[in-house]
């Protein structure tokens, strides 16, 4: 009775692991696999350009039932992405300098789902163009912002650099350079000096409206000097 009674009690403890085990979803080894990506445009269809060293352009991602949403930064191509959700439904929208209208749905319990988001930026920032051929040691650009829905531009910046989309937290280093200027106007020319001859630079754009602390950013414009 006593050899049945152990059997008994194995088979039970057997069952119950197996059942435990279920209850547990299947994860991979950096986390949960929902996945979601795609761009912020405006609905023009410009990109919309964040800045992965700040949390100035985030998309939140809030799954049902579930309080605290998912912060996922917008990059400075515009693109954002998450491989790493818990498979469920979840509500997408931006924090930001930006306007959105309408939140986003996306099931994440199948493939992988691509949504663009619509928003209209505080301030409209297109890739500055070069002026001119760059010199060895000084480039001129051209640039435009448009404030967009009352924003009005409070504050306005040119970023050169050799770091690939610079943006508020880029600076310089032992092999890096950043140099920022500030810009009066809305549109107009600027020269930049101080730079190294036979580098690569890249240029952005940036403005904060007024009542925010949140920038907007241009794409990036990539020259070499010679």
């Amino acid at each position: 009775m006593k050899k049945i009674n152990n059997i008994i009690r194995y088979v039970c403890c057997c069952g119950l692991i197996l059942h435990l085990s279920s209850c547990y979803e299947t994860i991979t080894d950096f986390g949960f696999d929902g996945r979601v990506n795609g761009r912020l445009v405006d609905p023009a269809g410009n990109i919309i350009s964040g800045d992965v060293t700040t949390e100035d352009l985030v998309v939140l991602a809030l799954g049902e039932g579930e309080d605290e949403p998912q912060r996922i930064r917008v990059l400075g191509d515009g693109t954002f992405e998450n491989t790493h959700l818990f498979p469920q439904v979840y509500t997408l929208t931006v924090s930001g300098a930006v306007e959105v209208t309408q939140d986003y749905t996306v099931d994440l319990n199948g493939n992988a789902v691509t949504q663009d988001i619509v928003a209209t930026p505080f301030i409209s920032l297109p890739e500055p163009e070069l002026a001119g051929n760059p010199t060895e040691n000084s480039v001129s650009i051209n640039f435009e912002m448009t404030e967009n829905d009352g924003h009005l531009a409070e504050e306005r910046l040119v970023y050169v650099s050799t770091v690939h989309y610079p943006g508020q937290s880029t600076g310089s280093g032992p092999y890096w350079n950043t140099i920022r200027m500030e810009l009066d106007e809305n549109q107009g020319s600027a020269t930049i000096e101080g730079l190294e001859s036979s580098t690569v630079y890249y240029v952005r754009i940036a403005a904060r409206a007024e009542g925010t602390n949140f920038w907007n950013m241009s794409d990036q414009l990539m020259f070499e000097t010679p």
